[in-house]
């Protein structure tokens, strides 16, 4: 007997995303609470309230554990939706050019190909650096979340622009006008996600370099907030891919031995 379930691809991103946010919450909260002295703790002694995400999450081998495990599944998940996307973009850009223009744009699949590595060296880099912890791999932890920055902040610049290439020149049906307007809706929330991420990791940037040259209180506390902003704009931006893929569905089939 063949038993075959399917799971919206939506709950899918959503489950593993919330999974995420929760454990860096949780991370966060209880380093505060058990541990204030150590996740707020700086080379140079400067007094501050929050801590850094790589502090959190590094506190002790529970929280790098409760980190790891989300981040694992996320990760896996990650690369489901970067094949995904991919295919289901380069299938678009495929029929919108034959019907726009009546010819392939070589352009759109370069763009489309520059976009997946982008995303799959953002999920290298995110994987990394959890692993790699701070405490015990500071160089490859504080590269990888240099490289995480920036091809995050790439993949969110092409993702966009691919989004935005493509808006506007669909037309036919009331499938393919419904599917433009949830694309109107994704490019809105990738550009403001996109607009809040540079913006955080330029400030972010400048409190991390004012910290290391005068340790002014609170300077690290704010930069551990323009991290958690920045964070929080990448599950938001990544779980906009869901309005790019609206219907679809993950199969899972099991076929019971016959006794």
């Amino acid at each position: 007997m063949v038993v075959d379930s399917r799971l919206s691809y939506r709950k899918v991103v959503a489950t593993s995303l919330i999974a995420v946010a929760l454990s860096l919450l949780i991370c966060i909260v209880s380093g505060l609470y058990f541990g204030f002295s150590k996740v707020t703790y700086t080379s140079c002694g400067s007094y501050e309230v929050l801590p850094s995400v790589s502090a959190a999450v590094d506190y002790n081998g529970f929280h790098r554990a409760l980190w790891q495990m989300p981040i694992t599944v996320h990760c896996l998940e990650h690369l489901l939706a970067i094949l995904l996307s991919y295919r289901n973009h380069q299938a678009s850009t495929v029929r919108i050019s034959l019907h726009a223009i009546g010819t392939y744009s070589p352009w759109s699949g370069v763009l489309n190909l520059a976009t997946a590595i982008a995303d799959l060296a953002s999920v290298t880099s995110l994987f990394s650096l959890s692993f790699f912890t701070s405490t015990l791999y500071f160089i490859v932890h504080k590269n990888s979340v240099v490289v995480f920055m920036l091809v995050t902040t790439l993949h969110m610049a092409l993702a966009t622009y691919q989004l935005w290439s493509r808006n506007g020149r669909v037309h036919g049906s009331q499938k393919e006008q419904r599917q433009l307007a949830l694309a109107k809706k994704s490019l809105r929330v990738k550009l403001a996600c996109l607009a809040t991420n540079v913006v955080c990791i330029s400030l972010g940037g400048y409190l991390y370099s004012r910290h290391h040259s005068y340790c002014r209180p609170y300077s690290y506390s704010m930069f551990a907030v323009c991290e958690y902003v920045v964070i929080s704009s990448v599950l938001i931006f990544h779980y906009a891919k869901v309005w790019d893929l609206p219907r679809l569905h993950i199969s899972l089939t099991y076929v019971e031995p016959v006794t």
